[in-house]
């Protein structure tokens, strides 16, 4: 079914309800629903009655998405957890059976990992949000190529048959998984602004490559800073949402015009220095409306890591914890963390006080074996 995108509020952002909108636009007119909706399900009401009135009124919104997406469409809902006084709900386990009642097909139940966090008392800190990946049909989209990531063993070939010396493995990457652990968008981070939270634009940009074609068109009905707008475009798809709150709004419309304001503030760092590259000029004329040091810092001169950096640093420290554990469990000495100094530096190996270190890939190896 042929739909005329002239009647489409593309590459905009409407300042209203997401139901409004939703309601507003045709059956089968999206290629992508890409959301995080809000979860401060506010002090009315009692904590079981506040979460089962919200989840009432998030099913109503993921009617409208079904029946907005095409059918080679997908559907890709972040969310966190419901606590509330010691009791902890993951949210996707209660929208799973209502993505399911809106007759989509679940592909993948994606886990967002991160190393920090608040530190609870009397459970285990929480450490992942999760995103659910439904699609409207099996004639779904799904583009490995333009996400696909580094090899763990790049170099591996076949050792026999009619292959033999020839790479075992696709040298352009691998498939990335459900296990991701882009940083959360928080303090040092240049895509920060005034919301707090936001989807990282690597995240988004992952999701859209894998998804959809040019030109297609991605909707988010909770908008926020405008962060899947900005992927979108920077992407050459069209975007469509909306957002409730006028000061967020306010942001993501800054984010997509990419100038300063008439005090010579940007919403976030990131956009600040894509304009400075832009234009050439100095950066020290501007600030962005986080900024805590005296004057913003050149992208030239900033830490900004890949998504496998992350996942090697959580990995090396998980291994470390579970280094550290069974080591105490079997009155063994615990070995030195590589980062004792704690200021997430390497320690350095000259210091006669951390030559355990150079032990801790033999403890690994007799917990992995």
């Amino acid at each position: 079914m042929e739909i005329n995108r002239e009647n489409l509020p593309l590459d905009q952002i409407l300042l209203e309800d997401s139901l409004q909108l939703l309601r507003n636009l045709p059956d089968q007119c999206v290629d992508l629903v890409v959301s995080s909706p809000p979860y401060n399900l506010g002090k009315e009401y009692e904590s079981r009655q506040a979460l089962e009135i919200y989840l009432k009124e998030q099913t109503a919104v993921l009617l409208e998405c079904s029946r907005i997406l095409k059918n080679t469409g997908s559907l890709f809902w972040q969310v966190g957890a419901f606590s509330d006084r010691g009791m902890l709900i993951p949210l996707d386990i209660r929208f799973f059976p209502i993505l399911e009642s809106c007759r989509l097909i679940p592909r993948n139940r994606i886990i967002w990992a991160r190393q920090h966090g608040l530190h609870a008392q009397k459970k285990f800190s929480c450490r992942h949000e999760t995103i659910l990946w439904f699609t409207k049909s099996d004639n779904y989209k799904f583009n490995l190529d333009p996400i696909r990531v580094p090899q763990k063993y790049q170099n591996k070939k076949h050792y026999r048959g009619n292959r033999k010396g020839e790479l075992s493995c696709n040298p352009e990457g691998k498939n990335p998984g459900d296990i991701w652990l882009f940083r959360n968008v928080k303090h040092n981070h240049e895509e920060q602004t005034i919301h707090p939270c936001q989807f990282p634009e690597d995240l988004v940009t992952r999701i859209i490559l894998a998804t959809t074609n040019k030109n297609d068109i991605v909707l988010d009905p909770f908008m926020g800073s405008g962060t899947v707008a900005v992927v979108a475009r920077d992407s050459e798809r069209h975007f469509i949402g909306s957002e409730i709150e006028p000061k967020y709004y306010q942001v993501a419309l800054r984010r997509l015009n990419g100038n300063p304001d008439k005090n010579g503030y940007f919403p976030n760092l990131k956009t600040l220095r894509d304009y400075v590259e832009r234009t050439g000029q100095s950066i020290d004329k501007f600030k962005f409306e986080v900024q805590v040091g005296n004057k913003a810092s050149e992208r030239s001169k900033a830490k900004i890591y890949p998504e496998e950096y992350h996942l090697q640093e959580m990995e090396d420290r998980l291994i470390y914890e579970e280094s550290a554990f069974a080591a105490n469990l079997r009155g063994e000495e615990i070995p030195v963390d590589p980062k004792l100094n704690g200021n997430g530096k390497k320690t350095s190996l000259q210091n006669p006080i951390v030559k355990q270190v150079e032990e801790v890939e033999q403890t690994e190896l007799r917990l992995w074996s």
